[in-house]
């Protein structure tokens, strides 16, 4: 029996009927509410700016509808914003919403760390049917933040010296920044900054700018320094602060002085000192003293041998007054090694004071030395008076 035209526009009529009420159905969040209440969910939700960035606060626009299907008008309460589990926002007194229509609000919402995050929208509220319970979930992602990185590195110099440390600031952000300030200190005692703070006006939008601050490490070592910067984004005043550990090494080869080659000569009443200062590191020392000490034997004496270059020398003479008889005198030697001043001293051997000769008691022979001077005494008076009377 073939069906009638009629019978088969019921059963269109009403598989169609069905499809649409299962459609009207899938839509609906999850909810808890009473059989009988209003039809009402979030029906729509805009993140701006599409992608936020941790730290900073984005916009969700949020859509709350009473369908037109509900069968009683409603009275939302409250909508609450949960992110992570963590309530973050909630409005109150939405208002009331006949079936058919809806209301938008902006929801301040801010996610410090990077990465996607569900965003839980629940509303509460109520109607002549019951209580309205309903949420729905919203997937954001969230961009790490766009803002000024900080790098440090630090120069060799020997312990104790001025040094530099090189903070490095690159403007990340999208926008320029302004009023930029710079600041470095280290909790290690072997550390100190001779200066801290280092200002600028603004950076531009990936500039990336070099502030030099002086520091001394009294050891060499690895310690940690810590770098803030401060700058406005926008006429808001921002931070970043961050720990770095920083290398202070003392350089591969440093200047260093050694004499060698020290000879002394006494002549009567003065003592002679030769050497040669030779500088055996690799980069110049310069302010190279010598100095005698004054002690029971010798006056003071200090010579100024001057700068030497890495790898040099520079040989010299100082003469003293000496007097009496010792063993050995202290010489000291100053000179400056990356901008630190070093000495150490050395002793050096006193040749003992020459000694008259004895006379010989023997009597023909003190006769004999007597006469021969006198008699070379007339050679050279009679020599002299003959040439002298030549050259007339």
């Amino acid at each position: 029996m073939v069906p009638s035209y009629e019978l088969l526009r019921y059963v269109a009529a009403f598989l169609l009927a069905a499809v649409v009420v299962a459609a009207s159905l899938a839509v609906l969040p999850a909810a808890a509410q009473s059989d009988g209440a209003a039809a009402v969910a979030v029906s729509n939700t805009t993140v701006s700016p599409e992608t936020p960035t941790a730290g900073e606060p984005f916009s969700l626009e949020i859509t709350v509808a009473n369908y037109e299907r509900s069968p009683t008008a409603a009275t939302i309460n409250e909508v609450v914003v949960v992110v992570d589990g963590e309530r973050r926002y909630a409005a109150s007194d939405v208002g009331r919403l006949t079936p058919g229509t809806r209301t938008t609000f902006d929801a301040p919402v801010t996610i410090d760390d990077p990465g996607q995050h569900t965003i839980r929208l629940e509303v509460y509220g109520e109607s002549r049917g019951g209580l309205i319970n309903t949420q729905s979930p919203v997937v954001v992602d969230v961009r790490p933040q766009q803002r000024p990185s900080l790098s440090v590195s630090v120069s060799d110099a020997v312990s104790g010296a001025s040094r530099d440390v090189n903070v490095t600031v690159a403007n990340g952000a999208g926008e320029r920044i302004d009023g930029v300030v710079v600041r470095a200190d280290s909790p290690a005692d072997p550390v100190t900054f001779d200066e801290t703070t280092r200002v600028a006006g603004e950076m531009s939008a990936g500039d990336t700018r070099t502030f030099t601050l002086p520091a001394r490490a009294a050891e060499a070592g690895t310690y940690p320094v810590d770098l803030s910067l401060a700058y406005a984004d926008d006429g808001e005043r921002r931070t970043v602060t961050e720990r770095f550990e920083a290398r202070f090494a003392d350089p591969t080869n440093p200047g260093r002085v050694i004499l060698s080659g020290v000879e002394t000569t006494r002549r009567g009443g003065t003592l002679e000192l030769s050497a040669t200062a030779s500088n055996v590191g690799g980069t110049e020392v310069g302010g190279v003293v010598v100095a005698v000490d004054d002690t029971d034997v010798v006056r003071s004496q200090t010579y100024f041998v001057g700068s030497i270059e890495g790898n040099g020398f520079s040989t010299f003479s100082l003469q003293t007054d000496v007097t009496g008889d010792g063993s050995a005198v202290p010489v000291d030697v100053r000179y400056v090694s990356g901008g630190v001043e070093r000495s150490f001293t050395t002793e050096v051997s006193v040749p003992p004071a020459s000694r008259p000769a004895t006379p010989n008691d023997g009597g023909g022979g003190s006769v004999f030395g007597t006469a021969v001077p006198v008699a070379a005494g007339a050679v050279v008076a009679l020599v002299g008076g003959v040439v002298y009377r030549r050259r007339r």
